[in-house]
């Protein structure tokens, strides 16, 4: 039986979502709890991101098969009752057997939190990055995301060690919304590249200091330029991975009995 999971955690306590040899990982700690529940055999995860240690996930989504099938709500209780300290599964979902929670999805949606001021909430300062400098001018930041949005090569938007052949990727929305001294940057997309959304916020950074127009961003696109022709890497603490997009709803218990329901007859 294939089931989905919903999964948030505090990216403080792992190094990153893909399983690392020697490291605690989001993967290899879901992996070891699902297989403790399912009677000791060995239980494979797919995510549909992969994030990058120190970042956090409210809505982080997997699939896996189980060899028995189980009621969502005891196993949500039994595998939160078997993994790491700072992570939690939200929800679960059975789906169909086709189902991949990574080449499935259709939008994934990130948002980078930035506190702006001289002093700092001690509560918030683990999950937002601090800039002390009040002299940053966010409306010229506001105006250069609409040059991120539409398909583009960002091939400077990515560390270059992780940079993969096909580095095209298309933007669905971004935008900067400004609530006091909190500032969020809420981009969505088909898919991201390695360190790009904390490379576009250094990038945005640059913009509100009057390095750079809000044009520049679309330079940034053409052949040649590099990852050393944009800002810094902003630090991960800032980021979360907010939600993941597959068309329909899937912990719809009843729209999901019609998704695996459609798929059976199809197969027929």
């Amino acid at each position: 039986m294939k089931y989905a999971a919903k999964i948030s955690y505090d990216g403080s306590y792992f190094y990153g979502w893909q399983t690392q040899k020697g490291f605690i990982s989001v993967q290899e700690s879901l992996e070891k709890g699902l297989t403790k529940i399912n009677g000791n055999i060995p239980v494979v995860v797919a995510g549909a991101g992969r994030t990058d240690t120190g970042v956090h996930a409210k809505a982080q989504v997997c699939s896996f098969e189980m060899q028995k099938e189980w009621d969502t709500t005891k196993m949500l209780l039994a595998i939160n009752s078997n993994i790491s300290k700072g992570m939690s599964v939200m929800e679960i979902a059975k789906v169909s057997e086709e189902f991949h929670a990574r080449f499935d999805a259709k939008e994934r949606e990130y948002r980078y939190f930035i506190w702006n001021a001289n002093t700092i909430y001690p509560h918030i300062k683990p999950y937002a990055c601090w800039l002390k400098q009040t002299s940053y001018n966010w409306d010229r930041a506001k105006e250069a995301c609409k040059y991120l949005i539409g398909e583009h090569d960002f091939s400077a938007f990515c560390r270059q060690v992780d940079k993969p052949k096909n580095t095209i990727k298309t933007i669905y929305s971004a935008e900067i919304i400004q609530t006091g001294n909190m500032l969020t940057f809420r981009i969505i997309g088909s898919g991201f590249l390695t360190n790009m959304v904390r490379i576009i916020i250094g990038n945005l950074e640059q913009i509100a200091r009057g390095i750079h127009e809000p044009e520049w961003i679309k330079e940034l696109y053409s052949a040649g330029k590099t990852r050393g022709d944009c800002g810094r890497t902003f630090p991960p603490n800032g980021l979360f991975l907010w939600k993941i997009n597959y068309g329909i709803n899937l912990w719809n218990t009843h729209q999901n009995n019609i998704l695996m329901y459609n798929n059976i007859i199809d197969d027929e």
